[in-house]
């Protein structure tokens, strides 16, 4: 049976939902496993029944990257808590957490930057080992058996290489595969006992642990509007006071930050896009952009604090503009809900 048939995908959704349901979850290591697992399938993968051959190095510095935002204080510092860190796990904290703590405090919170720190490699080198030893090894046990459907293991050479399929089925459902798995992880830190003293009567844990401080995107706003001479991206009229960061490829389909994602929009066009992709004649425009300054705009960006691959920005796209075309979808042209429908037309814009 092809592993991309429809009884094939019912079984592999069958078995995520049976890993979040049934696995042992001591630590939030596997949720922040399987979010980067789907992530690097979208970036590298393919939608055929391939295999995906994932560099170690790659994936454990995705895994960083997860938990970069929780390496800051979340709140004032306790008894139980001596840094106000959010605690990842029911005994010790997250060695990653540990791990990546000087970084962060030493390029002042930027990741962009942080790879140019001089314990950035040997850090890399160090949480490689635990995300083999831990969650990889861990990750596939439901209801107490092994049940190794995504990839073998131990990984060889170095590279943790996912079976046919699994990189096509991560990218077909991988809007509820992080809603799972985001779900999970938020869940896990409030439920943690010792964590109770920090989180106090505060709602925002989410948008801590995986949201954008207003700040960032602000500096973010004021470059846009500077580039795109002061006008919105999609009406191109004058931008005034009303002024939003737009993910163009839409959070809900990617809740990813990238610096070539970002455009600014009067609050009126991005509220009517809202999670809509947008019509061929703004990725036209989108694509044109990034092939002419994106080189200029991920360094500008990067310096507020944003990771600029132009490469996975584009991968991205295509991804998502791929799925719509699948399932016969409509993109967002103007306000007032004017659409139209996506067609194999739109993927040939990323031929050009």
């Amino acid at each position: 049976m092809s592993t991309l048939s429809a009884k094939a995908q019912l079984a592999f959704l069958e078995k995520i939902q049976r890993l979040f349901d049934e696995g042992e979850f001591t630590a939030t290591y596997k949720f922040a496993l399987m979010l980067t697992l789907t992530e690097l399938a979208i970036e590298r993968g393919t939608d055929d029944d391939a295999q995906l051959a994932l560099p170690l190095d790659i994936v454990a510095e995705r895994f960083m990257l997860l938990y970069w935002r929780q390496a800051s204080t979340f709140g004032r510092a306790t008894e139980d808590n001596k840094h106000g860190l959010l605690i990842q796990n029911l005994g010790k904290q997250a060695a990653v957490i540990n791990r990546i703590r000087d970084i962060y405090h030493d390029v002042n919170g930027n990741p962009a930057r942080a790879p140019g720190h001089r314990d950035w490699r040997k850090t890399v080198t160090s949480v490689r080992g635990i995300v083999h030893n831990m969650p990889l090894r861990h990750l596939q046990i439901i209801g107490g058996q092994n049940d190794r459907f995504l990839y073998d293991y131990p990984c060889l050479n170095k590279t943790l290489v996912l079976k046919r399929g699994v990189s096509h089925h991560l990218r077909r459902f991988s809007p509820l595969i992080q809603q799972l798995a985001k779900a999970g992880w938020i869940e896990h830190i409030r439920s943690n006992s010792r964590n109770a003293s920090l989180l106090g009567k505060k709602d925002d844990l989410e948008a801590f642990m995986f949201g954008t401080p207003r700040a960032q995107l602000t500096k973010v706003a004021e470059d846009l509007t500077l580039r795109q001479n002061g006008r919105c991206f999609y009406c191109q009229k004058k931008l005034h006071d009303a002024v939003e960061v737009d993910h163009f490829i839409p959070w809900s389909r990617y809740p990813r930050d990238t610096a070539h994602n970002f455009v600014v929009a009067h609050r009126g066009c991005n509220n009517d896009k809202r999670d809509m992709l947008a019509a061929k004649k703004h990725l036209e425009r989108w694509l044109e952009r990034n092939d002419r300054c994106g080189h200029e705009l991920g360094e500008s960006l990067a310096s507020h604090g944003f990771v600029a691959d132009i490469g996975s920005s584009l991968e991205v796209a295509r991804w998502a503009y791929g799925e719509a075309v699948r399932m016969q979808g409509i993109a967002w042209i103007a306000p007032r809900r004017q659409t139209e429908a996506i067609d194999p037309q739109y993927l040939a814009a990323f031929k050009c």
